[in-house]
């Protein structure tokens, strides 16, 4: 839970990193052209969808440098899926494709697409499909890949939605595959039955792969040793074994072995009385070696007895082989078998787990996208109110131009009225001035007049 806990908050934080590159498709081509000549190209949890995958698959077709693609967790469905699969049927460089935590089953022409393009790849070794919603007809299409596929190494199909129909669809095209040696079935519901074939079929297919880089090594002749893997590591040792069997003279006798191999007869049908290799039992084989002790003791030339010497050696050996690999095979069954307790409980656990998380990553998604046109809504009502704003200062500025100039109308007005008012101030003192001057003249003139009245008095008197 824990680990969860942290992936998914990894997946928050990385599609928060890239948020602004899922909402501009420039941004995300200028993120592509930026790593062109790059090994590695990772777009994980950047919710581009699948117009941005799109885009994405016109860049790998053309790019001759990119080895690993990382894709999880970016909604991507069939219209995607389809178009990164002719992406990669003209790529030559893509070593590893990672697209878990998407949506690339949910139409099974995604799937189909994908696994069409990947029959006649040979390139990509490692395909992460973990989390796709795959269903039992786009497990098909993976066994139908898988039966023609010689280069895919490692497959992660894990919680997906398989069912039992869709592993054994691909249990079916594991038998005809030699190159896969790790496929990751957890919580893919499958059936513990397929889950045990599967994982035989992948330890012989690593038997046979250590056989092929390494003659000498211990899994390598087990690999030579089982007829199942031998084929596929060149035949090994027992290829030089049956050609020498072959240049042996044909012996009658108890043994009844016709040329044409395997005690059939030349029609094709076993002899009556010849027990099949299913069914073949110790009892058998203790009678065998009597009858071949017999014919030894019945033959005159010592070569004929050296051969049946031999026979009875190699018998020996082989039946010494066979018990050590029935012990094998047990302890590793008991082994496997103590490994897997309890796990379909925790298998229910964690897809009950994964489902919920899942739930909640897609209610996350939903509330991501709502909230986005609420942002887009929001945009528009500021564009408006920007436009409104501008228009105001438009006018404001308009406003501010017509009370300048009002203004300084004003200002020279009121310049003149105080031109004015100083030279009325001017006149009214001079006004001033000549009216003192005049009740002088007027204060002067009544002195004198009574200065005459008194002279005309007193010359009267």
């Amino acid at each position: 839970q824990v680990v969860l806990a942290r992936s998914c908050a990894a997946a928050h934080l990385g599609s928060l990193l890239l948020w602004a590159m899922a909402q501009n498709i420039p941004a995300l081509l200028n993120h592509l052209d930026a790593h062109r000549e790059a090994s590695t190209l990772s777009l994980a949890y950047a919710s581009i969808g699948d117009e941005g995958t799109t885009e994405v698959a016109k860049f790998v077709r053309d790019n001759p440098f990119v080895k690993y693609l990382d894709m999880r967790g970016n909604n991507i469905q069939s219209k995607g899926a389809t178009a990164l699969a002719n992406a990669i049927k003209l790529n030559r460089s893509l070593r590893s494709l990672n697209l878990k935590w998407n949506a690339v089953g949910r139409d099974p022409a995604g799937i189909t697409a994908l696994s069409d393009v990947l029959k006649s790849n040979l390139t990509i070794g490692h395909v992460d499909l973990r989390n796709n919603r795959i269903n039992n007809v786009g497990a098909r299409a993976i066994g139908e890949m898988l039966k023609v596929n010689t280069t895919i190494s490692h497959l992660d199909v894990s919680w997906n939605d398989l069912g039992v129909d869709g592993g054994l669809a691909l249990l079916d095209g594991l038998k005809h595959n030699s190159t896969l040696i790790d496929c990751q079935l957890s919580g893919s519901k499958v059936g513990e039955e397929t889950l045990h074939e599967v994982a035989f079929l992948l330890r012989r297919n690593r038997a046979a792969a250590a056989y092929k880089s390494s003659p000498d090594d211990t899994g390598a002749r087990v690999a030579a040793a089982d007829p199942q893997t031998s084929h596929l590591a060149g035949g090994g040792p027992t290829a030089n074994a049956a050609a020498r069997s072959r240049e042996l003279p044909t012996q009658p006798g108890p043994l009844g072995a016709a040329p044409g191999g395997d005690g059939q007869t030349p029609g094709g049908k076993a002899p009556q009385g010849a027990v099949s290799r299913a069914q073949w039992t110790a009892k058998d084989s203790s009678s065998l070696m009597l009858r071949l002790m017999m014919k030894e003791r019945e033959q005159v030339l010592p070569e004929d007895k050296l051969f049946y010497q031999q026979i009875a050696e190699h018998i020996d050996k082989l039946l010494l082989e066979s018990n050590k690999h029935k012990t094998g095979r047990v302890d590793g069954e008991e082994r496997e078998k103590l490994s897997t307790t309890g796990f379909v409980e925790r298998e229910q656990r964690y897809t009950k787990e994964i489902r919920q998380t899942e739930d909640a990553l897609q209610k996350a998604i939903a509330d991501k996208e709502n909230l986005q046109k609420d942002m887009a809504n929001k945009t528009a009502e500021l564009k408006k109110l920007n436009e409104s704003n501008a228009e105001c200062i438009r006018e404001s500025v308009a406003l501010q131009e017509q009370a300048t100039a009002e203004e300084q109308q004003l200002r020279k007005e009121l310049r003149d009225i105080v031109q004015q008012k100083r030279d009325l101030q001017d006149k009214l003192a001079l006004s001033n001035k000549d009216l003192e001057l005049l009740q002088q003249e007027n204060e002067r003139l009544r002195q004198h007049v009574k200065a005459f009245q008194r002279d005309v008095n007193e010359i009267l008197t």
